[in-house]
């Protein structure tokens, strides 16, 4: 498994190589899926495109874009004429699927995502290259706190750490504070893997309810998904205070190519995408469609191809998230495309022409930490996004109680501070603690970050 330009403490060792590896693989990819999905030859062909076409990297260009609305639409075609669940894209054969996740379905229908056993062993290789980046070895011991349903962070990634090595403890997401600690004092566990939010959530409930401090578990690190935060200081800073000092990781996948394909390590200098030798990206210019160089400092949506997926695999899957590349050497000492994510690119507001990402405010706010303030926030919509007229009106939870003239001087350095820093107006208006559900009627206990008023 793997390939010979990928070294598990240097990361690419050779990135010339890498490009001939992976125009091989993704030759054979796109001859593969033009001859077995009518779905993609139809969409090659309206492009004018042919597989014998693909003589460079950049010639993927060439190829048409596809996106969660076709997804969709393929998917709807292939359950109404009884067929599979994943698509007219699909392009195994359905009895070598081994594993059928699904979204959320939070905005919108769920879709569905199929892997066979080779696919999970592809994620599985990169789950082990994030191993030695978060100082984690064969047979730790991880409680995996994650809903486990159908959502791919759930069952699925349970099933992966486990291939990859790791003695997994399932205790899902929806296990009280009392049935967590219990586990977590008989089977001694040295990662925890789990949202932001419930990270926060346990770590204050467990204290308030049983006067148990987390630290006791001697949990050494959190390995955070499923929504913002994990990537970001403030955030890291304070779950890691709330757990005893443990080192906080963030890990996120490539839709339709690999459950895992990038984290951060000890330096938090960004993402480190540990797929290039499987999952080829790109970066585009929202606006235009046009692809932009991997270089420093370059924002874009990314784009995923899977090179080697067997199941419905990812040819210029747009992903909606917002990238800002980094190149160069890691402090770690790994050399690969590193990224942080600014947001969804249909996340983004537009307040009097000024783009506002809610990762953003998120940043801002964490900042107030020490100040008694909480993570927990809603942007208040007052109209169909992503235009809204100043001043923006945001919720934040505070975290200790203070008097309502602090109150008022806190909010009103709160938006201060994110109107400065983000150019737009922003009105702050700071709630009692545990006055916003900290996973607001999302099934999978992930945090919303949206309240809309113009739908009441």
């Amino acid at each position: 498994m793997g390939t010979p330009v990928y070294d598990m403490n240097k990361g690419i060792t050779d990135w010339s190589e890498l490009e001939s590896i992976k125009l091989k693989k993704l030759q054979k990819q796109l001859r593969r899926v033009y001859d077995q999905s009518p779905f993609h030859k139809a969409r090659f062909d309206a492009a004018g495109f042919r597989p014998e076409m693909m003589k460079s990297l950049s010639d993927l260009k060439h190829l048409p874009f596809m996106d969660k609305n076709q997804e969709r639409e393929s998917q709807a075609e292939s359950q109404a004429a009884g067929i599979t669940a994943l698509g007219d894209h699909i392009v195994c054969d359905p009895r070598d699927v081994v594993r059928i996740s699904s979204t959320s379905g939070t905005t919108g229908m769920p879709t569905f995502t199929g892997y066979t056993q080779a696919d999970s062993e592809v994620t599985a290789e990169i789950m082990r290259r994030a191993m030695p980046m978060m100082g984690a070895e064969r047979g730790d011991v991880v409680m995996h706190a994650f809903v486990m349903s159908m959502w791919i962070a759930g069952l699925p990634v349970a099933d992966i750490m486990q291939m990859a090595g790791f003695t997994v403890v399932p205790i899902g997401g929806m296990s009280g504070p009392g049935r967590f600690a219990i586990t977590a004092q008989s089977v001694f566990p040295k990662q925890l893997n789990c949202t932001p939010s419930y990270a926060t959530w346990m770590a204050n409930k467990l204290r308030e309810d049983f006067n148990i401090d987390p630290a006791s578990f001697g949990i050494k690190r959190i390995l955070l998904g499923g929504e913002p935060g994990g990537s970001i200081p403030e955030v890291r800073e304070k779950i890691s205070g709330l757990w005893g000092g443990a080192e906080i990781y963030d890990g996120i996948g490539a839709m339709h190519s690999s459950f895992f394909a990038s984290f951060t390590c000890r330096h938090n200098t960004g993402l480190h995408w540990l797929a290039d030798d499987y999952v080829h990206l790109e970066i585009l210019d929202p606006a235009t469609g046009a692809s932009l160089p991997l270089e420093d400092g370059v924002t874009g949506e990314g784009v995923y191809t899977a090179l080697e997926k067997e199941c419905a695999p990812a040819i210029r899957f747009r992903s909606g998230d917002r990238f800002v590349i980094k190149r160069g050497r890691c402090a770690c000492g790994r050399d690969t495309i590193r990224y942080s994510i600014e947001g969804r690119v249909d996340d983004m507001l537009l307040v009097r022409g000024v783009n506002v990402f809610p990762a953003a405010i998120q940043a801002v706010i964490g900042r107030f930490a020490d100040r008694g303030v909480g993570s927990n926030i809603r942007i208040v919509l007052t109209s169909k996004p992503p235009v809204q007229e100043p001043p923006l009106p945001v919720k934040v939870e505070l975290a200790a109680e203070l008097s309502a003239e602090a109150t008022a001087a806190l909010a009103a350095e709160l938006s201060d501070a994110v109107s400065k820093e983000l150019r737009f107006r922003c009105q702050v208006s700071l709630l009692p603690k545990g006055t916003l559900d900290a996973f607001q009627a999302d099934k999978n206990q992930k945090q919303q970050i949206f309240e809309r008023e113009y739908d009441q």
